[in-house]
């Protein structure tokens, strides 16, 4: 098991929050963290972007998807829509992705008093500990 930062902008903290958002996606032109280094039972930080740590989460499924296209992209956004709870213009970015990662997130729980985490580089996920 390992233990992952993920660092998310609002809206989608607060969905995951609410139980909304239950899939956390990453569409990547490259194959970096996430894609191939987070799995089922994996431990999540889930931190606001330029805020604190706010929730954890364990790592339910995992779906690796390459070799994408636009279409196939658009695809997958819609097949997953529910769980996914994306603003259209999450669509337009995602496009230019030859990846993505689909994490089924579960125990989703609040940290009232967040660790002190001194991160200052623009690194969207980070592989803390295996």
């Amino acid at each position: 098991m390992a233990t992952h930062l993920a660092i998310l902008r609002e809206p989608y903290l607060s969905r995951i929050l609410m139980g909304v958002k239950t899939i956390e996606s990453r569409f990547l032109r490259m194959r970096t963290a996430p894609y191939g280094r987070v799995a089922v039972d994996d431990r999540l930080l889930l931190k606001r972007s330029g805020g604190p740590i706010a929730a954890t989460a364990r790592v339910a499924k995992v779906a690796l998807y390459d070799n994408l296209t636009p279409a196939r992209v658009a695809a997958l956004i819609d097949q997953y829509a529910a769980g996914l709870c994306l603003d259209d213009d999450v669509l337009d970015r995602a496009q230019r992705s030859r990846y993505a990662v689909l994490i089924w997130l579960s125990d989703v729980t609040p940290i009232e008093h967040p660790p002190l985490l001194n991160k200052r580089d623009r690194r969207a996920w980070v592989v803390l500990e295996s």
